[in-house]
């Protein structure tokens, strides 16, 4: 045995085994049992990450709900494909064409923020400013003054001035404790 089978046996017992592949056709047949079902239970298709599945149908990459509308319903263009199960989340994978509709992008990123998925402050990967420093920004903007105006925060901070305006405009950084002025 190679030293990669020899680890999978190690790990998984099986030298094939722990790739988290599924055999040939059963996405597929997955997504066509999702399409016609007549249960109100949710029905699971998830990652191996655990994530929401993305699968490829007709050479576009997709979540996997939306793949069951479109073998359901046909295209729905530039409509999101919304769940009504989990609190419209659909983070735990459920592909039933039952619990599936249509919505816009406004209603896809409320449900977005609702279902808790939506990154903020210091969780965000480009945040610059922690959530003490937008505290201090705030407490200490005067607009247009030497040592606490916009341009001088900006550069005791290291940021653009435009990013201390929206500090403190309450235009970013508005989902925190930090709140707006």
């Amino acid at each position: 045995m190679c030293l990669k089978h020899h680890k999978r046996w190690k790990k998984h017992g099986d030298p094939l085994g722990g790739r988290g592949k599924r055999a040939n056709g059963s996405i597929l047949a997955a997504l066509q049992a999702a399409a016609v079902a007549d249960t109100d239970d949710c029905i699971l298709l998830t990652a191996p990450d655990g994530g929401r599945a993305q699968v490829t149908l007709d050479g576009v990459r997709m979540f996997a709900s939306r793949a069951v509308w479109i073998t359901a319903n046909g295209d729905p263009g530039d409509q999101h494909v919304l769940h009504t199960c989990n609190g419209g989340s659909g983070a735990h994978g459920c592909i039933s064409i039952r619990h599936l509709r249509l919505g816009g992008s406004a209603e896809n990123m409320q449900d977005k923020v609702d279902a808790g998925r939506q990154i903020w402050g210091e969780k965000h990967h480009k945040h610059i400013l922690t959530e003490g420093e937008v505290r201090e920004v705030r407490r200490r903007y005067k607009p247009r003054d030497p040592i606490n105006g916009g341009r001088a925060l900006a550069a005791e901070f290291g940021v653009d001035p435009s990013t201390i305006s929206c500090v403190v405009r309450g235009k970013t950084w508005t989902q925190t404790s930090a709140g707006p002025r």
